[in-house]
């Protein structure tokens, strides 16, 4: 379990660095959702590696443009993971979740 503590957070750039860091993200890594589908869906680009659940909570205070970038990051990053589960009969068992 990764918890990312969103009390400090004000824009989707502060979420996406605190991202990069706990999943150890390389330098070159993207910011977008299709970024984060490639490197938390399908590992080996990350420092942690699968099996993880990313947990980002005191998220009450978010706006609105933050709160839809990590829903949906989760939602694509579940949609891979249920697509390879299908396509290859493996599952990369990585997760994104929102509490407040």
């Amino acid at each position: 379990m990764i918890e990312l503590d969103a009390s400090e957070w004000n824009t989707s750039d502060d979420f996406v660095s605190a991202l990069k860091i706990a999943i150890g993200a390389p330098d070159w890594h993207g910011s977008s959702v299709n970024a984060f589908v490639d490197s938390m869906g399908t590992g080996g680009i990350n420092a942690v590696e699968p099996p993880y659940v990313v947990r980002v909570v005191n998220a009450h205070h978010l706006g609105q443009d933050v709160t839809e970038l990590i829903a949906a990051i989760s939602s694509a990053v579940e949609k891979r993971r249920l697509y390879e589960a299908a396509r290859t009969g493996e599952d990369v068992m990585v997760s994104l979740e929102m509490t407040s």
